[in-house]
């Protein structure tokens, strides 16, 4: 059951959950990444030696940043992110959906580490190569399968993200290799990076639809699939049907029996998230359905914790 109250066009549940605003929505996110941001200002002529919270070694050789075809002088800042468990990842809605070989189809991914790397100078975005040593031990065991991935943000805000190169290749953007214990990263792209692999999931598959709340739509609240057993993956239903009003994605890859949890998320006004989730078994063309009552408001540390702890 519903209430109206006031403003007809807000509603609360008997919870007392109101389904917020997309820009709401937009504004616990960004607060989420706001807060993970590393941000270092150095003198662009000394380069940057930076080691970031989880052990990546961060390194911009000294005189090798330049705007425009000449070289910077001066101070300038370095805004890093780093994410590498699926909770992490799930709040700043950077999860791991990565285009195919025919660069159409869109599968799930499993990373090695997922990176926001910038460089500016009084705002004005910056030219530069740099090298990333990233420790295994963030992500698992090595696997030589890592290739290195580019991500861009769709109009929705929802990250889509391209393979750029398998090995060292600086004209695509950068290049991966496993290490002593740890991923080599050789790069010049800015921006969005990733250490990753598409995720090989078995036949058959289905599509699976998720019917949302009423007042909830792919504006303000997302729905996201996590894999027992793999800490480093997080897909995401990424078509909405406004005709049925349910998520599902675009080209039926749920494998048939296979078990993983769904993951609704929302966000409550005063800045906390809103969630449900549940252990489903797929079957061909199954429907999973959140009810008003299935939702509860988490703070963000609780909720990162919950999803990197689910089994």
């Amino acid at each position: 059951m519903t209430v109206s109250c006031g403003n007809d066009n807000e509603t609360l549940t008997d919870n007392g959950i109101k389904p917020p605003t997309s820009a709401e929505f937009n504004q616990v996110r960004n607060d989420a990444l706001k807060g993970i941001t590393q941000t270092n200002t150095f003198n662009a002529e000394d380069g940057i030696d930076f080691t970031s919270k989880g052990g990546v070694h961060f390194t911009i050789y000294p005189n090798s940043i330049w705007l425009n075809g000449v070289l910077v002088t001066g101070a300038v800042t370095l805004d890093f992110v780093e994410l590498y468990k699926r909770g992490d990842m799930l709040v700043v809605n950077k999860p791991l959906m990565g285009t195919a070989g025919d660069g159409l189809t869109k599968g799930p991914m499993v990373t090695g580490g997922q990176f926001y790397v910038n460089v500016t100078k009084n705002t004005q975005q910056l030219e530069a190569y740099y090298q990333m040593t990233v420790p295994e031990a963030n992500t698992g065991e090595l696997n030589p399968g890592m290739s290195f991935w580019t991500g861009e943000e769709n109009e929705d805000g929802d990250m889509v993200w391209n393979e750029a190169a398998k090995n060292v290749d600086q004209v695509a953007g950068g290049g991966v290799y496993g290490g002593d214990a740890c991923y080599e990263v050789f790069g010049s792209h800015f921006g969005w990076i990733n250490i990753d692999i598409l995720y090989s999931l078995p036949d058959p598959k289905t599509q699976v639809w998720v019917k949302v709340p009423d007042g909830y739509d792919n504006k303000n609240c997302s729905v996201y699939v996590v894999y027992k057993d793999n800490p480093g993956a997080l897909a995401y239903m990424d078509v909405w049907d406004p005709n049925k009003k349910m998520f599902t994605e675009h080209y039926g890859l749920a494998p048939i029996g296979f078990n993983f949890y769904v993951v609704f998320v929302s966000a409550q006004n005063d800045g906390k998230f809103i969630y449900a989730y549940k252990d489903v078994t797929i079957e061909e063309n199954k429907i999973i359905t959140f009810e008003t009552s299935d939702l509860k408001v988490i703070d963000i540390s609780d909720l990162i914790a919950l999803i990197n702890n689910l089994p």
